[in-house]
């Protein structure tokens, strides 16, 4: 794949997901990409890839991080990214498909500019291994190809990153369901 047909951004971040709201409607068509090479399709504003493609970009690209971002103009802003230690690898490892492990949310990431998300606040509140409020990204029984979208990173009954199935959810709940245009979900590696 050559360079200039991915979106690379200040600070080496490619872009690998890219979901804008164009209206207060969400697309019913948001079919994920099942290669890396998906990316390049950026601009359409709809681009995710699954699973299998970040562990296809990971042999050809070994990146050490993932950035989340999303927002919602009613709600708030998450925005966090992994850090680069043991920690941090365990959940690229995690996204990327390599083990099927809940990573600890706790000391993985690092709240970037703009988050005032109730999520980066409450690591210790995250996930579900069997259990709520484990301290973990992810939820075990959401482990398929669509892992980075849902419950990738969540409080039972509060908080959500998920953006399947019909739930648009960015630090809040399907009982506050609200969009707007513009509203976005990101996802980067370096």
């Amino acid at each position: 794949m050559k360079l200039r047909s991915i979106r690379l951004i200040s600070g080496g971040w490619l872009l690998v997901v890219n979901l804008v709201m164009n209206s207060s409607t969400p697309s019913p068509s948001w079919t994920p990409e099942t290669s890396y090479r998906g990316i390049s399709n950026y601009e359409n504003n709809r681009m995710r890839i699954t699973t299998s493609a970040m562990k296809e970009l990971r042999a050809h690209l070994n990146f050490t991080q993932i950035r989340f971002h999303c927002r919602k103009q009613q709600t708030r802003t998450f925005h966090v990214t992994t850090v680069v230690n043991s920690t941090g690898e365990a959940v690229v490892q995690y996204f990327s498909g390599q083990t099927d492990v809940l990573p600890s949310s706790c000391n993985s990431y690092q709240r970037l500019e703009g988050d005032n998300s109730q999520l980066a606040i409450q690591c210790d509140q995250w996930g579900n291994d069997g259990s709520h409020y484990v301290g973990k990204w992810g939820h075990h029984t959401k482990q398929r190809e669509n892992r980075m979208y849902d419950h990738a990173a969540f409080i039972a009954h509060k908080y959500h990153w998920v953006i399947v199935n019909g739930y648009w959810l960015c630090d809040d709940t399907g009982s506050n369901y609200k969009l707007s245009l513009g509203d976005f979900w990101k996802i980067y590696v370096r």
